[in-house]
């Protein structure tokens, strides 16, 4: 992929982190906030290719700033999911909700003083990364996809632990947001099940998402009745994914006999 091709996409990406933070001032919509999350993790998805390939860029230290946007968005983005899995799951406890609701108030009354701030961090930070851009050879790529490949199907191999499976998920997500850019979508001719791989990242991330929640009503006292209907669901949820992810070499090569997975 050469220089010019990752520069836009990566000044794309930074555009749209800019218009939705500009939406989420205007509004509060919280809609914004998240595709301002999905942009900085599409655009980290590249940075961390071009570390893959010389481990000593400075491109994902000069994207820091932008990475500190990102995490202070999740404290509103987490309570408003936590939030809505409550409400979801018709649990009726107002002490929870009303704290929830507190949380998300404070931390967006917060992000919104800091708005001036980040729009600058970002200018800044774009600027910086884009002169650190270097070209990347088709064979690396390969090999990037490889190593997340490899790295997805181990951890998903482990007992199914919320860690195990949150980074198995990072490393399909990582995949698909490159393989959504133009010059990486038939790489090598890598023949990926696509669908199968977008379904099976979207099953873990609810089913880490409502975990989170099941994590933080545990840790403010949720009385045990709340707490079984969340429960009675991660294990459903947990029961899919187990069945989903079944012969995950297999699958993501199309049945593919002569998958390039390799220890």
């Amino acid at each position: 992929m050469k220089k010019a091709a990752q520069k836009d996409y990566i000044k794309e990406r930074i555009k749209s982190v800019s218009d939705h933070l500009s939406l989420f001032v205007k509004d509060q919509n919280h809609e914004a906030l998240h595709q301002v999350r999905v942009e900085v993790k599409k655009a980290n998805s590249l940075l961390k290719l071009l570390e893959f390939k010389n481990p000593k860029t400075k491109t994902v230290y000069f994207f820091r700033p932008i990475r500190k946007i990102f995490k202070k968005a999740g404290l509103i983005r987490e309570a408003q999911l936590n939030l809505e899995n409550l409400e979801s799951f018709q649990i009726q406890d107002e002490k929870m909700k009303l704290r929830l609701q507190n949380i998300v108030q404070k931390e967006t009354k917060d992000f919104l003083s800091k708005t001036g701030v980040f729009e600058d961090q970002l200018n800044k930070s774009l600027k910086k990364t884009l002169k650190s851009i270097e070209p990347i050879k088709e064979e690396k790529a390969l090999d990037f996809y490889r190593f997340h490949l490899n790295l997805a199907a181990k951890n998903l191999k482990r007992k199914l632990l919320f860690n195990h499976l949150h980074e198995s998920r990072k490393s399909l997500k990582v995949l698909i947001h490159l393989h959504e850019i133009p010059a990486f979508d038939q790489i090598g001719d890598l023949q990926l099940n696509w669908s199968y791989l977008d379904l099976l990242q979207d099953k873990i991330g609810k089913w880490h998402d409502l975990h989170r929640t099941e994590l933080w009503m545990k840790k403010n006292k949720a009385n045990k009745s709340s707490l079984k209907i969340i429960q009675t669901t991660l294990k459903e949820q947990l029961a899919e994914i187990k069945e989903l992810k079944k012969d995950f070499e297999i699958k993501t090569m199309n049945l593919d006999e002569t998958a390039i997975i390799q220890e």
